[in-house]
C-alpha cells in the first residue's frame, strides 16, 4: 500500500496495515494493545518486547521502536516526561533527520506480515514525524484516562508530583488530538473499556472491520478473547487519595469534556478546537525541561572530570613504570591492561 500522506518518503517499513495506539502514559494503552493483539492483530515480536515490573507485566511495547522514539525526543531537546517545545514544521527539520531511519527498528518489532498494532505513548508527540514513514492507509486508537488517575499512577510509579502528572496529561492529549486530525481514529476512555470489556471491544472491532484495510482479516478476529485479555490484566489503582481535589484548571476540565464528546469512531477524525496548553502546564513543562537539562549537564561534567583524572593517571610516571607488570597480568588473566 502507498501512503496517502503528502510528506511520506519511500520506505522499507513493514507493509501492515498499521493501527497505532496513542494515549498518555498510564492511560490504558498497554491494556487496549494487548486486547487488540488477542483480537488478531500483530503485536511486537516477543524477542523485541520490553521487560517490565510486576505491577504491569506486559506493556506490549517494542524495545527497538521505544529506544528510537526516545532518541528522537532527545534530539529535539526533551524526553517523554519533559516533552520538547516543538514549533511548526519541526518534523521536517534537521534535528529529526536520523540515519539510519526507523525502518530497521520497525522490522525488528514486526518481522511478520499482516496487520500490525503499535503502541507507544510518545506517538502523541511524534506522530507528525511518523506519518512520513507509516504505510497507508493508517488508522489509530486514542485511549484516555482521568487526569487525576494518570497523575496518581505516575506518582506511585515514579514519585512524580500530581501537578506535573496533570500537566503531562494535558499536553499529551492536546498533542494527540491535533496530530490525529485527518486520520481514521477511534476514541475511547479506559474507564469505559474496564466497565464493559466485551461491549467496548465489540464496538472497536466492528469499527475496524469496516475499514477496507482490515476487512479481510477481521473474519478471524476473536472478540471474546480480546475482552478476556482486558479482564485478566492486573488492576492499576484508580484512587488519587483526595490529594488532587481542586487541582484541575478550567482548560483541563474542558479538555476532559472534549475527549468524552469524541467517543467512538471517526473517518477521519476532526478534533475540533483543541486549543493550546494552559499557561500553568506550559510553565511546569518548561521547568521540567530545564531540570533535565541541568541534570544532563551535571552528568556530562562528571564524565569530563573522570576522563581528566584518567588522562592524568595515564600520563603519570607510576603508570608508565607499571606498564610492563600490567601487560603480564593482562596476558595471564585474559583482560586488558
Amino acid at each position: 500500500m502507498v501512503s496517502t500522506d503528502p510528506h511520506a518518503v519511500p520506505s522499507a517499513m513493514p507493509a501492515g496495515p498499521w493501527l497505532t495506539v496513542l494515549g498518555m502514559h498510564r492511560s490504558g494503552t498497554s491494556g487496549i494493545t494487548g486486547a487488540l493483539g488477542a483480537l488478531g492483530l500483530g503485536v511486537p515480536h516477543r524477542d523485541d518486547r520490553m521487560d517490565w515490573p510486576e505491577s504491569n507485566p506486559e506493556h506490549w511495547e517494542s524495545s527497538a521502536l521505544t529506544v528510537y522514539d526516545d532518541d528522537v525526543l532527545a534530539d529535539l531537546g526533551g524526553s517523554w516526561d519533559a516533552p520538547p517545545d516543538l514549533v511548526a514544521g519541526w518534523e521536517d527539520g534537521a534535528a529529526v533527520r536520523r540515519d539510519p531511519g526507523p525502518e530497521r527498528a520497525a522490522r525488528t518489532a514486526f518481522p511478520d506480515p499482516g496487520p500490525i498494532v503499535w503502541k507507544d505513548p510518545r506517538l502523541c508527540l511524534l506522530l507528525p514525524y511518523w506519518r512520513r514513514f507509516l504505510p497507508g492507509p493508517h488508522a489509530a486508537v486514542l485511549i484516555w484516562r482521568s487526569p487525576l488517575e494518570v497523575a496518581g499512577s505516575l506518582r506511585r510509579r515514579d514519585g512524580m508530583q500530581l501537578a506535573d502528572g496533570v500537566a503531562l496529561w494535558e499536553h499529551y492529549n492536546r498533542s494527540a488530538l491535533s496530530n490525529l486530525a485527518g486520520i481514521d481514529t477511534y476514541v475511547c476512555s479506559y474507564g469505559s473499556v474496564l466497565a464493559d470489556p466485551h461491549g467496548a471491544l465489540t464496538a472497536l472491532a466492528g469499527w475496524l472491520a469496516a475499514l477496507p484495510q482490515f476487512e479481510d482479516g477481521a473474519r478471524g478476529w476473536d472478540v471474546g478473547r480480546a475482552a478476556a485479555a482486558i479482564a485478566e490484566r492486573p488492576a492499576d489503582r484508580t484512587d488519587d487519595d483526595g490529594d488532587g481535589d481542586g487541582l484541575l484548571l478550567t482548560p483541563q476540565e474542558e479538555l476532559l469534556v472534549h475527549l468524552t464528546a469524541l467517543a467512538g469512531g471517526h473517518r477521519p477524525l476532526d478534533p475540533g478546537a483543541v486549543g493550546a496548553d494552559s499557561p500553568w502546564t506550559t510553565a511546569l513543562l518548561a521547568a521540567r525541561r530545564g531540570s533535565r537539562t541541568r541534570e544532563l549537564a551535571g552528568v556530562e561534567a562528571q564524565v569530563d572530570q573522570k576522563q581528566t583524572e584518567i588522562d592524568r593517571m595515564r600520563a603519570s610516571t607510576s603508570w608508565r613504570v607499571t606498564a610492563p607488570l600490567r601487560a603480564v597480568i593482562a596476558r595471564a588473566t585474559g583482560t586488558r591492561g
